[in-house]
């Protein structure tokens, strides 16, 4: 990965981390389901751009 893909890595660890802090804060509703939700997003977010990032040869966006 690059500096910017680190970066926004980091960003959504940070996201599903907080969202899970937030979500056991909470009791069980409508509310936490949504934080949850985010989390789960941000962790599948994450998971795909570490995928993206492992498939995709540096410089071959740029060749023709």
């Amino acid at each position: 990965m690059n500096g910017e893909q680190d970066d926004f890595a980091a960003k959504l660890a940070l996201i599903e981390h907080e969202a899970n802090l937030a979500a056991e804060d909470l009791p069980p509703s409508l509310i936490r389901d949504r934080v949850q939700h985010i989390a789960t997003m941000a962790r599948l977010l994450k998971s795909r751009l570490d995928v993206a990032s492992s498939l995709i040869l540096p410089g071959s966006a740029s060749k023709g």
